[in-house]
């Protein structure tokens, strides 16, 4: 083997070897770089271990003991247990293992451990129970030395590896690997932004000597994972502005004006300020490419409709391209419905739908006679193109790949777009993800909006809550009954909503009771609509299918089953499909779940009817990927960096970034060349790659 590097493979360090290197591979650990950056758990502080006789019931405790006596037992099938009786000087405690059975091999009366656990008052024994989390094996006096005394790194493991060989093998790594790191940042940086070095940094995360140097450590390890994040998205945006040339739409704002006067209501103070950005953003030379957030029934769709209509006025078309069908033809209809006055033509291009009527809408587009087309993924396809485009609007945009925006996008060329999303994305995802993008939010609701008075009910309450809503069905407003599921689950335990369609016509016998699943097909989903809108059904018992763009005003009253199976914004985003007509309205949330994570998670939905802080609080407890779907949101798997905790970071790091660039636009002085191949490494990201 050659001289090291970072890239050197992991098994070429002391200690490790091709057996151990594989069991690494399982951690994500290839070179002595990915060691370097895999860092601690958590730590456990050992500086003062407490003995046997001064634990307590209830805590959580590291202890340093011997085994003494030591037995197994199978106590049913799939749950196997150890139990020691482990002592030092000052006493004795049971010691019990839930199916590790692996461990039993490894234990013998007399062998010293460090185990951690929560101690807990034995039904069976006289002495106190510890539940084992962690067990370390102590060896040898060198062993002893390495793992009291001081505050200890606990690594995340795999099968086969133990705590003492992995801080071995760290301590290994650290030696060889520190030399090797190059810091990026310039002394310049470091110094006015207060940054450690990094190769201290790195250290210190792995072997901390103190609180505040952890603390500084992690901000310096934090600043580095956004810094090449921000910088990759402000030099698109400066690319953008450059290279973006679109042919600027110039509108007398009749036909918007009229569309105005149309409506039953006045545009909220937040919707005419938001038009008014975009208005600015399509008069220029510059695609416009801006997101809109606004929370559920805040009044998107006008604004979309009303930009729309600014390319009908510059005699371009105008495209939108919804998540399901359902919202795509409630679009149409209420677009068509408008412009049919103006002999305006509006297209629905979906999947299925009779050929004459899909070659009609193609062969529009291509002539470039302005019209406005409303459609699904069915816009995607290779025969679909548009000649002379000017504006296309991307609906709940984070419920489609980035790819499939991306074919979008080129079907025109250098459209202005408008992409909007009603789940409300924290401020620190937005700087993450959407760096590259304006943004827009629509931060008010419509006057006379109710928030939904939303209570959480245990489910062998269900009868009283149903109970509760027959006097209101039968004043005329309807209900919308919730499931997870289509069908039932043989590894969920979850009534499905076809089996709870049934049960629910048997509770609301004197109601017409409808159904509808993202499994039926489309004409069958929008006569079921059509007829709830009508009110000639009552009850629809669904899906999340009715999640995005469902208006029902009459719709007061929302039961969500197993309301601990969905995301906040989820359950958000569903509580907002009620109510939308004035009056009061009432969302049950129907959970038996006993997790504290689950009863904290619905009791902020109870708390609160804010998007903004119920979509951080998920981002909180799931993580960016599942809110917003992982291969969607494009986002790296940060080592330490939090987007919630960390927020004062990322900003410093947006600012870092854009005051790099501003002196060096093209990272080509001496000083940012390391800084500029580190960046390019993120550039397999999707996230903002494609640009008008």
């Amino acid at each position: 083997m050659g001289s090291l590097s970072l890239a050197t493979e992991v098994q070429y360090l002391k200690g490790v070897g091709p057996r151990i290197a594989k069991l690494l591979t399982r951690l994500d650990i290839w070179t002595i770089k990915d060691c370097l950056f895999y860092f601690p758990r958590e730590y456990d502080d050992r500086r003062a271990l407490p003995s046997i006789n001064k634990v307590y019931s209830g805590e959580i405790v590291t202890i340093l003991c011997t085994v003494e006596t030591l037995k197994e037992k199978q106590v049913k099938k799939g749950m196997h247990i150890i139990e020691a009786v482990v002592t030092d000087k000052t006493g004795r405690l049971t010691a019990t293992w839930f199916n590790q059975s692996y461990l039993y091999k490894q234990l013998f009366p007399g062998i010293t451990l460090i185990l951690k656990g929560k101690v807990e008052n034995s039904l069976f024994y006289q002495t106190s129970q510890l539940q084992v989390q962690n067990t370390e094996i102590i060896r040898s006096q060198q062993e002893m030395k390495e793992s009291t005394g001081l505050v200890i790194p606990v690594y995340g493991l795999t099968a086969g590896l133990y705590q003492t060989q992995m801080r071995a093998i760290m301590k290994s790594t650290l030696e060889l690997g520190i030399p090797l790191i190059k810091d990026n940042m310039s002394e310049y940086i470091t110094t006015k932004f207060n940054l450690i070095e990094l190769k201290n940094a790195i250290k210190e995360i792995h072997l901390p000597r103190s609180v505040n140097h952890y603390k500084e450590a992690k901000q310096r390890i934090v600043f580095d994972e956004f810094i090449y994040y921000q910088l990759r998205l402000e030099r698109q945006r400066l690319e953008h502005k450059k290279r973006a040339r679109s042919s600027p739409l110039i509108t007398n704002g009749t036909l918007a004006e009229q569309y105005r006067q149309s409506l039953p209501y006045t545009l909220t103070n937040a919707q005419k300020r938001v038009v008014l950005e975009i208005q600015e953003d399509i008069a220029g030379e510059h695609a416009m490419n801006r997101l809109l957030q606004g929370d559920v029934g805040s009044g998107k769709t006008d604004v979309a409709i009303l930009t729309l209509l600014a390319a009908i006025d510059s005699k371009k078309s105008g495209v939108i391209m919804a998540p399901t069908e359902i919202l795509a033809i409630q679009h149409y209809l209420r677009i068509r419905t408008f412009l049919e006055k103006y002999h305006i033509k509006c297209w629905i291009l979906k999947s299925k739908m009779k050929k004459k009527e899909k070659l009609e809408a193609v062969e529009s587009l291509r002539s470039g006679e302005p019209s406005i087309v409303i459609g699904t993924h069915a816009l995607l396809q290779e025969y679909v193109s548009y000649s002379k485009c000017g504006v296309i609007v991307i609906d709940e945009q984070h419920r489609f790949g980035v790819m499939q925006r991306i074919v979008l996008q080129d079907k025109g060329s250098h459209p202005h777009c408008l992409f909007m999303t009603a789940t409300p994305i924290p401020r620190t995802f937005m700087l993450t993800c959407f760096g590259d993008l304006d943004k827009s939010t629509i931060d008010e609701l419509p006057p006379g909006r109710i928030p939904a008075q939303t209570t959480l009910v245990p489910d062998h309450y269900i009868g009283q809550v149903y109970q509760s809503c027959v006097q209101r069905l039968r004043n005329g407003e309807q209900m919308y009954i919730v499931y997870p599921l289509v069908e039932e689950s043989e590894k969920l335990d979850l009534k499905s909503a076809m089996e709870g369609f049934e049960t629910v016509k048997s509770s609301f016998s004197e109601f017409k009771v409808g159904l509808i699943h993202g499994r039926m097909k489309s004409e069958e989903k929008q006569d079921v609509m059509e007829k709830f809108k009508e009110s000639s059904i009552h009850i629809l018992v669904s899906t999340t299918v009715i999640e995005v763009g469902i208006d029902v005003p009459n719709a007061t009253i929302m039961v969500i089953h197993h309301a601990e199976r969905f995301g906040l914004s989820q359950l958000h985003q569903l509580r907002g499909r009620i109510g939308r007509g004035g009056q009061n309205s009432a969302c049950y949330l129907m959970s038996n779940s006993k997790t504290e994570t689950a009863k904290q998670r619905l009791k902020a939905m109870v708390e609160t009817h804010d998007g903004f802080k119920i979509a951080e609080y998920d981002l909180k407890i799931r993580g960016p990927g599942d809110i917003l779907g992982t291969k969607q949101s494009g986002l790296p798997d940060f080592y330490l960096a939090d987007l919630v905790q960390d927020e004062k970071i990322l900003i410093t790091a947006k600012k870092v970034a854009q005051y790099i660039l501003e002196k060096d636009p093209l990272l080509e002085k001496s000083e940012h060349q390391s800084l500029k191949e580190e960046m390019l490494m993120y550039q397999d990201s999707v996230i903002g790659q494609h640009l008008n």
